[in-house]
């Protein structure tokens, strides 16, 4: 009997850490998902308190995988004082129960089996795990070594001629590095002249400090022409497990998706469409809040470490640390060093060879505990 696609997933990060948790026999500090701690804002919950209480809002909406004309509206309002850019609610946004919803649609309704997509190495395994499922090639091109900007002139040119889709993350996943303007604008540029679309995942998007610009790809002349665009409120409004999320962009790819959609679900519940309405309506607020709360965390956690005797650096966007394992500890590779520390000290994190083989000898650190738990963790890191 033949293998399936899912029986032939590749291991990653996430089976990698799954792996290692069944394994401890005491609880351990999790620092290797990126799952935000802590609650939503109270204003949040009391909203969406208010609206499942409304009996008219626990059915299919109007019977379409469509959201609301005001959630769009408010979609529509945010992009354009956040980005400037303008998009149609009617033929440029659809709603997605997560950016990972967005990946598979989009993959899905775009490729045909034994297509090929450029993926940067190291990159989201989402990316390389969704294309398995749908019977994608991806293609990997590695990123610069200090910076991890995914380096477009290493492409050769029959792979560009090749692909079809180019994903791209911004701040990454899981190196935080930002795309800037100017680097999306060779995108867009490589996109029409090979005529491949670009899918932008912009989860991590409201979460950058200082004055660190993170730029939409739909902001660029051109953008809209070849590009789609994934925006969440699971970072920006602490909303992880809600599940909201947008497409946006080209609406000939958004057309696919839309049609897949159709098929497979009914869209979002209409509880949580009002709730995100007060949240793009609310942005700046609730985003400020999450990134003040990154901020304290980034600021203490990283001068710790480097006391510690560790190469690492602040990252300027999303709750992520990319830094190279200790030296003392490199013969290891970066799995071992995973599988000791976690057993010596009960903490937790990413190996970056799971993100793919640029990012063998790192490990990715997700600050999604909070000071006390941070102050632990280094106290512990000190006893070995």
């Amino acid at each position: 009997m033949a293998k399936t696609f899912i029986q032939t997933l590749p291991e990653d990060a996430f089976s990698f850490i799954e792996s290692k948790i069944k394994q401890q026999k005491q609880p351990i500090i999790n620092l290797a998902i990126g799952n935000p701690d802590g609650t939503p804002n109270s204003h949040l919950i009391e909203k969406l308190q208010s609206y499942i209480s409304n009996p008219n809002f626990h059915g299919y909406g109007d019977f379409t995988p469509e959201i609301g004309k005001e959630l769009k509206k408010a979609v529509t309002s945010y992009y354009e004082r956040r980005f400037g850019v303008n998009l149609c609610a009617r033929t440029e946004i659809i709603d997605v129960l997560g950016t990972k919803e967005g990946i598979y649609y989009l993959l899905s309704s775009l490729l045909n089996e034994g297509d090929s997509v450029l993926v940067p190495s190291p990159s989201y395994s989402v990316y390389t795990n969704c294309l398995h499922l749908v019977g994608g090639v991806p293609i990997y091109f590695p990123c610069k070594e200090e910076s991890f900007l995914p380096d477009l002139a290493q492409i050769p040119k029959e792979d560009l001629q090749a692909a079809k889709i180019m994903v791209l993350c911004s701040p990454g996943n899981p190196t935080a590095t930002i795309l800037p303007k100017d680097y999306l604008a060779q995108v867009i540029a490589l996109a029409k002249k090979y005529n491949f679309v670009v899918i932008h995942d912009l989860a991590y998007a409201e979460i950058s400090y200082g004055e660190v610009e993170v730029p939409s790809i739909l902001s660029l002349p051109g953008g809209k022409d070849v590009a789609v665009e994934l925006y969440s409120l699971s970072k920006s409004c602490n909303l992880a497990g809600w599940r909201i999320g947008f497409a946006l962009g080209n609406k000939k790819a958004l057309q696919g998706l839309r049609t897949m959609k159709f098929n497979i679900d009914f869209g979002m519940f209409l509880p949580f469409q009002n709730v995100a309405i007060d949240a793009l309506n609310n942005m700046e607020y609730y985003a400020l809040e999450q990134t003040k709360k990154y901020q304290e965390r980034m600021d203490y956690f990283v001068p710790e470490l480097q006391k510690l005797g560790w190469d690492v650096k602040k990252s300027k966007a999303s709750f992520f640390i990319w830094t190279k394992i200790p030296d003392r500890y490199k013969e290891m590779g970066d799995q071992d060093f995973v599988s000791y520390l976690v057993d010596k000290t009960g903490v937790l994190l990413s190996p970056g060879s799971g993100f793919g083989i640029g990012g063998m000898g790192y490990v990715r650190i997700a600050l999604v505990k909070d000071i006390a738990v941070l102050k632990e963790v280094i106290e512990r890191f000190k006893k070995i």
